[in-house]
């Protein structure tokens, strides 16, 4: 079993690593990426504490909002306009069911942070943020997981998966559609 102490001296150890191997090779980038977010799945939740005050949960979502603009800046823009991976009508899936909202917020954490390789991405914490506001959602809702992936984040995966890098950059400059979601479930919830 992981102990909190243990989980940040871990994280402590991988900024400390990272400051020192700036200037080396993408693959130490990479494992230093995978611990990162191995670190951040292990994090203890918080849901014992319930919901979190609703200010909370939209301060969270406002710095995604900055995060998100430093991380787009950061990546070749993305051209593919015909396509989006962030339909509308996925919109009311996202509001109404919990499963679509930890799919799709999985299909986030693991496929597209899970390929994305950029220093400013680990500088700016992007991605153990969006792991935190993901369990303090998970506390204000109670939801039955299920192992079995609904057809709209399979079809998804596939329209990513088969542009290849450009599905980084399609997935990236969504980024705000997908807090946008975020935000208005907020709103939502009584």
């Amino acid at each position: 079993m992981i102990l909190k102490k243990d989980i940040g001296r871990l994280h402590y150890l991988i900024s400390r690593i990272t400051k020192k191997l700036y200037s080396h090779q993408d693959s130490v980038w990479l494992l230093l990426a995978a611990l990162s977010l191995a670190i951040a799945k292990h994090r203890p939740s918080s849901s014992a504490k319930g919901c979190y005050p609703r200010g909370t949960l939209f301060q969270a979502v406002d710095m995604l909002y900055v995060k998100a603009a430093q991380l787009k800046a950061t990546i070749p823009e993305d051209h593919i306009k015909n396509i989006r991976l962030l339909k509308k009508k996925t919109k009311k899936l996202f509001t109404k069911s919990c499963r679509f909202q930890e799919q799709l917020l999985s299909f986030f954490m693991e496929d597209v942070f899970g390929q994305l390789q950029l220093q400013v991405c680990r500088e700016i914490h992007f991605v153990e943020e969006l792991h935190s506001l993901r369990q303090q959602l998970s506390c204000c809702i109670s939801c039955a997981s299920s192992a079995r992936e609904m057809k709209t984040i399979t079809r998804m995966k596939r329209t990513f998966y088969e542009i290849g890098n450009k599905g980084l950059y399609k997935a990236i400059s969504e980024l705000d559609i997908l807090l946008s979601w975020i935000k208005q479930f907020l709103e939502s919830i009584k």
